[in-house]
């Protein structure tokens, strides 16, 4: 008798074969049944690779915009410095004289992307149109609220600070931010002692 007879199933007939499994090879076969992947498993897998990858994507645009914020205010300190440096060190304007009011920085409510460097030529202790030396924009979706235009310059020879021609205020503050986040930077500059912090 053919040994392997017991394996053979009972019924007989067209079918019979193609139905066919080896007793010694149902337990691998139930287990691979068991622990494939169904349409319903890979739907679900790319849904959450889905939130994943979006979660991801969100927290990296929120903190580009937090470093535009940041970036954005060091630029602007760093451009008060600068004048306040060209102020100190006596230097001269293009046409070879120095500005008898000194250096000063404008933040201009109509470009609050813009930043404007010029120099006091008739000392008033504000900008006045044609008093322009340079500009600096900041990062492109970063933008100052200075509430209102606001002149920061500081006058020859000691770099004393006046706020829009005036020495009454003692400090000021510019606050920074871009679109689409809740992220704000301050710049601080104070009158009396110069000092320009970021914070």
């Amino acid at each position: 008798m053919n040994e392997h007879a017991s394996e053979w199933p009972i019924r007989r007939g067209v079918g019979a074969v193609k139905n066919y499994i080896p007793a010694n090879n149902q337990e691998n076969y139930l287990f691979m049944k068991n622990f494939g992947f169904t349409l319903i498993d890979l739907m679900v897998s790319i849904a959450i690779f889905g939130l994943i990858s979006a979660s991801v994507l969100i927290n990296f645009r929120a903190g580009a915009r937090g470093d535009s914020v940041r970036q954005s205010a060091n630029i602007a300190a760093n451009f008060l410095r600068r004048a306040q440096t060209m102020t100190l060190s006596g230097e001269l304007l293009a046409n070879g004289t120095f500005p008898s009011g000194g250096y000063g920085i404008r933040f201009d409510s109509s470009d609050t992307n813009t930043l404007i460097l010029f120099g006091d030529n008739n000392g008033d202790h504000a900008y006045d149109a044609g008093e322009e030396i340079n500009t600096q924009d900041l990062v492109s979706n970063a933008y100052f609220n200075a509430t209102g235009n606001l002149d920061v310059l500081f006058s020859s020879p000691d770099a004393d600070v006046y706020f829009n021609g005036a020495t009454t205020d003692p400090s000021k503050q510019v606050v920074f931010s871009a679109s689409e986040t809740e992220i704000i930077q301050n710049v601080i500059i104070y009158r009396v002692s110069g000092q320009i912090r970021v914070e």
